[in-house]
């Protein structure tokens, strides 16, 4: 269960492993219609980001089930409190490690035969393209991805075969 909370908060928020780990019960909140995370990123400059209604899904379950509800203070993603438990016996009040994160995305991946070389940062990178692909606006993006210069946005874009969108189609004389 936590781990597909973790797998949809990384796939659709395109945060970063360093920003997932630091998340808290806290972290999570709800903004009129919308559950968004509260996200602390680099230079400790904080953003509120949407979560997909997927994500919002795994994550609300997995803190039902991590029994963190109430510890608005503590850990949103926690390790189970022994390895053989598979969190049957709970979970330390911890944060997982960026580490950990990280073994667990390339164990799904070599698990379901993807490419080996998939890691966290795809995660990231693959959301920031297909939602440029489908149409968000470059600044939108560079919001959702925390960046300070959309320059910095531009380069986690994988450019597929975009030749149907190139400009010379626009073009009337």
């Amino acid at each position: 269960m936590g781990d597909r909370a973790i797998l949809g908060v990384l796939a659709y928020s395109a945060c970063r492993v360093g920003e997932l780990v630091k998340l808290d019960i806290g972290s999570v909140k709800q903004n009129g219609e919308h559950r968004v995370v509260m996200v602390e990123g680099k230079g400790g400059k904080g953003r509120m980001v949407p979560l997909h209604p997927e994500a919002a899904e795994r994550l609300m379950m997995w803190i039902e089930v991590s029994g963190g509800g109430q510890d608005l203070d503590g850990p949103l993603f926690r390790p189970v409190r022994s390895a053989r438990g598979f969190g049957w016996d709970g979970f330390r009040r911890l944060a997982l490690t960026a580490r950990a994160v990280q073994n667990l995305v390339k164990r799904y991946a070599a698990e379901t035969f993807l490419d080996p070389a998939i890691s966290v940062h795809s995660l990231r990178v693959t959301a920031l393209t297909s939602t440029r692909e489908r149409g968000a606006d470059i600044i939108d993006l560079q919001d959702f991805a925390g960046h300070a210069d959309p320059r910095t946005t531009l380069t986690y874009i994988r450019t597929r075969s975009r030749l149907s969108h190139s400009p010379a189609y626009v073009l009337r004389y």
